[in-house]
């Protein structure tokens, strides 16, 4: 489908207990409705992610892990530089 594995299946475990559970076997017919929507829409937005950086899901992951050890300016050359805090 033009996505990466992992979200993709992700979407679609969200949309299928959206749309089963909560749709039809409770006869509340606008989680179907929901559910097309947030699959169409999560669909394309995954496959814009693919073709701008098909490993942008792993990217973001780590990113978000090392977030810490990413200091916000180069000591190279600066012997008083000031270490980066994270709240």
């Amino acid at each position: 489908m033009g996505c990466e594995r992992f979200p993709f299946l992700m979407l679609c475990m969200v949309v299928t207990l959206l749309a089963g559970p909560g749709g039809l076997m409770t006869g509340h017919f606008v989680n179907i409705l929901i559910a097309a929507a947030l699959f169409f829409a999560g669909r394309s937005l995954l496959s814009h992610m693919a073709k701008s950086d098909p490993m942008m899901s792993g990217v973001f992951g780590r990113s978000v892990k090392y977030r810490a050890e990413y200091p916000a300016i180069s000591d190279i050359g600066f012997k008083n530089a000031p270490k980066a805090r994270r709240r």
